[in-house]
């Protein structure tokens, strides 16, 4: 039996595609939120502020993050159909 070639081999390949994309979208979120409120806290600790920087660069790092993931999937967008269609 043929493995990776045709109908189901590109099912296989599609659906490990979105599982990453999906893995990545959801990392991209969480990490850079958690790295602003690092860095706010950070500041916060330096500057002796209670929650100032950590709620601003909490805010800045979701934003970022949506930024991000909206390149990413406008990105999908313009694609065809194809996921390996940048190849």
């Amino acid at each position: 039996m043929k493995q990776g070639g045709g109908f189901m081999g590109r099912k296989r390949f599609q659906l490990a595609y979105y599982l990453s994309l999906m893995t990545q979208i959801g990392l991209t979120m969480v990490l850079s939120a958690l790295f602003g409120v690092w860095l706010g806290r950070l500041l916060d600790a330096r500057l002796g502020t209670r929650f100032l920087f950590t709620g601003i660069f909490l805010i800045l790092g979701v934003a970022g993050g949506i930024t991000v993931i909206f390149r990413l999937v406008r990105d999908l967008d313009d694609d065809s159909d194809e996921p390996d269609a940048k190849t």
